[in-house]
């Protein structure tokens, strides 16, 4: 039966299939089918009905007069509900349909969108790798907006998640890529904009704006914070000329360092009460970049308690200055408690937009606001490279259609015969791109006055009682406008992969962009001798700490402390533990005196004790409260000044040794000879390919020291050739083709080599290009084949681990924030 039902049901409609088989059950279960034989006969008069309707309903009214009859009735009811129920699965199958196509456009879209990034870090990696200048020439960029080398296995986690002491932490400790940026876990996120089952617990109203906003009540503010994207506030603002003003003059308020360029507004957002906030995110709605230019917080609604700079152009904090963007927008600041925030955005774009208007109504304000909010606006002219038949169909799908049959009937019911022609004249001539005023003609203003007569001339032209107006459009707005007070966990891990850096590296270099806050811990005071006002004290409240490592199962001593060499000073180091072994006699002599010491070791060997600052909770502490050891990499606190339940931090100068990590024998870095899996010495090819060369597994590595002599008259290094065969270097490369040793023609100083030299030695030469053995030509003719190349190599496999710290117990909405990095390296392959 099955194969009988298959071969009816294979060629039908999904939706129409699966009801029938529903009816086909339900009729089963009434007892109505009871043998194979009744059930091949419904289907077979189901299927007939059904084709007999051509793809129509299947429903077919059956009149009745008198007494109702039975089966004509149930057989309605049957056809009605199989229709229904077909329709009710199209309709279905549609929804399912356009859903999934919305969300393949929405993960195509963001793929594409990290592509450009992933190619934007690619280029990042480039310009600095050619701004080379110190002779670090290999190296990667990373950027959170679209991360590649993020650790996302957790038993590579579970390997390498450990503090500063090897200390195993769980994954509620893995660093948070937010905004952008790495920051620390969070551990309470309360949107301070509605409860968890959406009743609004903010007001949001637009308080001021440059210019006369377009009315459309279905894009009003309200819809920036009702959490939807399918909804959103837009404006629109028609002016004659580009809007420059001083809006001093608009706002006598805490606003300071406003561009007057472009169309302003100022947004109010009236919380439920005294609130945390310390995360505002903007989804702008607008065709061009839209500017966040400020955001202030106010204790109070009537604006008489403090007021806090949370965003602003000139902020001290450059992660706290605008942005400019048209996509979504994070803005992050150490957490305050306000009522109302006040949030000033900028569209400094507008779009040249042309109408035709009656003479009468130029000025008609009211009818520019309308017309601006009108939902039909277009873009009615042929962009480059499109055909006509392209130009015709998108206008009938956007609307140029409708509106010449909405002119047709306004045109006739106010006795206006010429118009209708003169529009179709200027769609041909913007059709064909056939115009001379650049500025396109754009036929969206009716007259507001439906009943006006006009003088009936067959001679007379548009231009006798309609006018091009040109005007400018700023169009700026919001799909969500979202406000946050989020805590953060004190301590959080971000652990990279292996990253793509040479594996001969031996010098790597880090460059970081990183957000950290400053607690002021001391008010500001006046010199009393000269009355100059003295900075208030600041202390680092937030830290990153860096650490790399080559090894697969490291331990604390394998993950090598970095510091970026834009950090001149350590700032706001934590205290939490002493790593370094050794005898130091100035401690002991302190504690045969009786003083009991609380020792703890630096990251950093210190460049002096004079740059050290001890604090306790953010607050200096006396030099004399503290010892600090004479090779600088300790320092001790007096028991008498110390306390269990404080938290110590340093700031101090590093050595120079701080902004480099160096990968040598000291750290088990030795070269190893390449070995196959049979025990034999060297990497063997059995012919070369189509280049003539050969693709090693490794990068051969060269001790170059003894390769280079140093010119001091020219400043550059000269290569000594006669150093390069088989017995001479630390390290040789021997590369045997049919069991002859072939010359190495390299220039090692440029990695390069000079083709003309390759017919050196009757040819039988190779040149090495990073892993790469280019061969000679052999003038008799042997074959390059039987290659067997004996070399040394160097394996590391290089991670970076970054602990993200909070040094403060009350402040923990605050969190330090890495946005990117750039770890370069020099490779001993270059080493000189």
């Amino acid at each position: 039966m099955s194969k009988f039902l298959d071969d009816f049901l294979i060629t039908m409609p999904a939706t129409q299939r699966k009801k029938l088989m529903e009816l086909l059950d339900i009729k089963k279960q009434e007892g109505l089918i009871r043998s194979d034989y009744e059930l091949k006969a419904e289907l077979e008069r189901m299927l007939s009905d059904i084709d007999s309707k051509q793809g129509g309903p299947t429903f077919k009214a059956r009149p009745q007069s008198g007494k109702a009859d039975s089966k004509s009735y149930n057989a309605n009811m049957e056809e009605i509900m199989f229709d229904l129920m077909s329709l009710f699965e199209a309709s279905a199958t549609i929804d399912r349909l356009m859903a999934d196509n919305k969300q393949l456009s929405h993960s195509l879209l963001a793929s594409i969108k990290k592509q450009i990034f992933m190619l934007q870090s690619k280029l990042e990696r480039y310009k600095m790798l050619m701004k080379n200048t110190d002779g670090f020439v290999d190296g990667i960029h990373e950027t959170f907006t679209a991360p590649e080398y993020i650790e996302s296995d957790e038993k590579a986690l579970t390997v390498f998640r450990k503090d500063r002491f090897d200390n195993s932490l769980d994954s509620t400790y893995g660093a948070e890529n937010v905004g952008d940026a790495i920051q620390l876990a969070g551990v309470e996120t309360l949107d301070q904009l509605k409860t968890n089952y959406g009743r609004r617990l903010a007001r949001i109203e637009v308080l001021n704006r440059t210019g006369q906003a377009s009315a459309n009540p279905d894009h009003d503010i309200t819809k920036a914070i009702d959490g939807s994207l399918d909804t959103y506030w837009a404006e629109s603002i028609l002016v004659d000329q580009p809007i420059i003003q001083n809006i001093n003059d608009l706002w006598k308020n805490d606003y300071e360092n406003i561009p007057g360029d472009g169309a302003i507004s100022e947004i109010q957002i009236t919380l439920n009460g005294i609130t945390t906030v310390s995360d505002l995110v903007f989804d702008p709605f607008c065709s061009y970049p839209l500017e966040v230019v400020s955001i202030y917080g106010y204790e109070t609604e009537d604006m008489i308690g403090e007021v806090h700079e949370l965003i602003s152009p000139n902020h001290v904090n450059p992660h706290q200055r605008s942005k400019k963007s048209v996509n979504q927008m994070m803005f992050q600041f150490p957490s305050v408690d306000i009522s109302v925030i006040k949030v000033l955005v900028r569209q400094e774009n507008y779009v040249k937009e042309n109408y035709i208007v009656n003479k009468d109504e130029q000025q008609n304000m009211e009818l520019w606001r309308k017309l601006s909010s009108s939902p039909d606006l277009i873009e009615d002219y042929k962009n480059p490279n499109e055909t006509i038949a392209e130009f015709d169909k998108r206008n009938e799908v956007t609307g140029w259609s409708v509106y010449l049959e909405k002119l047709t009937e306004w045109a006739s019911s106010v006795n206006e015969n010429g118009l209708v022609e003169a529009a179709k004249q200027a769609m041909d001539t913007i059709r064909t791109g056939d115009y001379k005023n650049p500025m396109l003609l754009k036929l969206q203003a009716l007259s507001s006055d439906s009943d006006k007569q006009k003088v009936i001339d067959e001679n007379s032209e548009l231009s006798k009682t309609w006018s091009a107006v040109n005007k400018l459009s700023y169009l700026y707005g919001a799909y969500n406008i979202s406000v946050f007070g989020r805590k953060y966990r004190n301590q959080s891990i971000h652990i990279t992969k292996p990253l793509p850096l040479s594996i001969n590296a031996t010098r790597i270099s880090l460059v970081t962009n990183e957000k950290h806050h400053d607690l002021e811990v001391g008010s500001e005071i006046k010199d009393p001798l000269t009355g100059v006002k003295k900075t208030a004290d600041v202390a680092r409240i937030t830290d990153i700490e860096y650490y790399l490592t080559h090894k697969k199962n490291p331990t604390a001593k394998d993950w090598l402390p970095i510091l970026p060499p834009d950090k001149q000073y350590v700032k706001g180091e934590l205290l939490s533990g002493d790593m370094v072994q050794g005898n130091y006699p100035e401690f002991t002599a302190l504690e045969a005196k009786g003083e009991r010491l609380i020792t703890y070791s630096f990251r950093f060997p210190i460049i002096s004790a004079q740059t050290v600052t001890l604090r306790r909770n953010g607050v200096a502490m006396s030099p004399s409260t503290y010892v600090i050891s004479d090779d600088g990499k300790r320092i001790a606190i007096l028991a008498k000044y110390f306390s269990a339940s404080s938290i110590y931090t340093v700031d101090y100068k590093p050595h120079d040794s701080a902004y480099f990590v160096i990968l040598d024998e000291s750290n088990g870095i030795v070269p190893t000879q390449f070995i196959d899996k049979n025990g034999e010495t060297g990497e063997y090819f059995t012919t070369a390919d189509t280049n003539n060369s050969v693709t090693l597994k490794h990068k051969p590595y060269l001790f170059r020291n003894s390769l280079f002599h140093y010119q001091e008259d020219e400043n550059s290094y000269t290569q000594d050739t006669q150093i390069l065969t088989s017995s001479t270097p630390e390290f040789p490369m021997i590369v045997r083709v049919n069991g002859e040793e072939y010359l190495n023609i390299t220039n090692y100083t440029s990695n390069t080599y000079d083709v003309n030299r390759l017919t050196d030695n009757d040819g039988k030469t190779f040149a090495q290009i990073g892993n790469t053995i280019v061969f000679g030509k052999p003038i008799d003719g042997t074959p390059i084949q039987d290659i067997n190349v004996d070399y040394y190599y160097i394996t590391t496999d290089i991670r970076m681990k970054a602990i993200l710290r909070r040094n403060s117990v009350e402040d923990e909405s605050v969190t330090p924030a890495l946005y990117s990095f750039n770890i370069r390296c020099q490779s001993y392959d270059q080493e000189v």
